[in-house]
């Protein structure tokens, strides 16, 4: 069953259109990733879910009801959750304050929800008091997941979460996203290492120049030749 749905997605900003009739799905247990190459609409198809870009045609929905163009704040607490590639933290604030700014539309007591941070990112225990801007690159991405996680949300937008991480947090953002899955919470990211997106992926989506080119399960789109030699590199 699809969580997520989108059918015939065009827009972009201002007069100008980067989406030209997309379609993608995402289901509720699922991790989906947007892969293709530079300018592809990949972050942009991930901001008109969110509400940061204005749909001229077609819709979005999710979990049975239309949210095409609703504002952002309205979608958080619909159960979607963005993180950003840049700029998704508080770099002055410590790792658990940044945690608790996570929460900030939860009326209840969220002390399990951190607790269940900080058991997904054991990394992050240790530097609860640490200011978020002087971890590293991977751990202030662990952050940026951890803040969005605490709203609970059904499903989480990942704008490129392993750009400019070194091979160990690559991999260990790679098993911590499916961890998450794991958890209940659908995934949708746009990732720039497709070879490695795509392989532990259930589903995948290859855009270029704003228009879905390829669809499958991330097996079937590593072993499309034309795929391989078009988007990702041989």
């Amino acid at each position: 069953m699809s969580l997520l749905e989108m059918k015939s997605i065009s827009g972009g900003y201002g007069p100008v259109d980067i989406l030209h009739g997309i379609d993608m799905n995402v289901g509720q247990d699922e991790i989906a990733v947007i892969v293709g190459p530079n300018g592809a609409g990949k972050s942009t198809a991930m901001k008109a879910i969110f509400g940061l870009l204005q749909i001229r045609n077609g819709s979005v929905n999710f979990d049975g009801e239309e949210i095409t163009n609703w504002s952002p704040d309205k979608i958080v607490k619909r159960g979607i959750c963005y993180v950003p590639q840049v700029d998704n933290i508080f770099r002055d604030m410590t790792v658990l304050e940044n945690l608790e700014m996570g929460a900030f539309i939860r009326q209840d007591n969220f002390d399990d929800s951190i607790e269940k941070i900080f058991t997904l990112f054991p990394d992050l225990k240790t530097k609860a008091k640490v200011a978020a801007g002087n971890l590293s690159g991977g751990q202030r991405q662990m952050v940026a997941m951890g803040r969005a996680l605490m709203l609970e949300p059904k499903l989480l937008l990942l704008d490129e979460p392993t750009a400019g991480l070194s091979p160990k947090y690559m991999e260990q953002i790679f098993t911590i996203t499916r961890d998450v899955r794991d958890s209940g919470v659908a995934i949708l990211l746009v990732e720039q290492h497709a070879k490695q997106a795509l392989a532990f992926a259930d589903k995948g989506y290859v855009l270029a120049s704003g228009k879905n080119r390829r669809q499958g399960t991330g097996k079937d789109l590593l072993a499309d030749r034309e795929v391989a030699q078009m988007f990702l590199g041989g």
